[in-house]
């Protein structure tokens, strides 16, 4: 098996190689753990100490700082606007029930609910009226009647 060179490796770590010879190189990484172990070496010491590639120690703070100040600005452009909208509907919302009320339309509204509450507590009433008493035993008879009339021989 042959092995790959540091500086092939380096310039496969680089993207400095063609195709070919990439597809190649990747395969062989996976078949050889000499020539890995060599390139994650090379990864390590190579392009992590490269200072172009490092973070400053400041970083976090200053991403930290940037979050910081967008979430309070969100936050005060949010209020901003719910405030005024909020308002605005409520007002509206009061103008017209105050128009409602004042032409009466809550109270004929009102007034149909109590007479159509008040018939239908009189129902029960008016069905005994109209339902002359002993309309069990009519019902009784009559059906007697109809299955004397269903048996055979008669």
């Amino acid at each position: 098996m042959n092995h790959y060179s540091e500086e092939e490796l380096l310039l496969y770590s680089k993207a400095c190689v063609d195709e070919v010879q990439e597809a190649e190189i990747e395969e062989h990484l996976l078949n050889c753990d000499e020539c890995n172990e060599r390139y994650i070496q090379i990864i390590e010491g190579f392009h992590m100490t490269d200072e172009s590639n490092q973070v400053s120690l400041e970083f976090t703070d200053n991403v930290m700082k940037l979050i910081n100040r967008d979430v309070k600005q969100h936050k005060a452009v949010k209020r901003k606007r719910v405030a005024p909208e909020v308002l605005i509907y409520y007002v509206a919302a009061a103008c017209i029930t105050l128009m409602f009320s004042l032409n009466g339309v809550f109270d004929s509204l009102f007034g149909g609910f109590s007479d159509m509450t008040t018939s239908i507590a009189q129902t029960p009433v008016s069905i005994e009226k109209a339902v002359s008493t002993g309309w069990t035993e009519r019902l009784a008879n009559d059906t007697s009647k109809v299955i004397s009339e269903l048996k055979p021989g008669r």
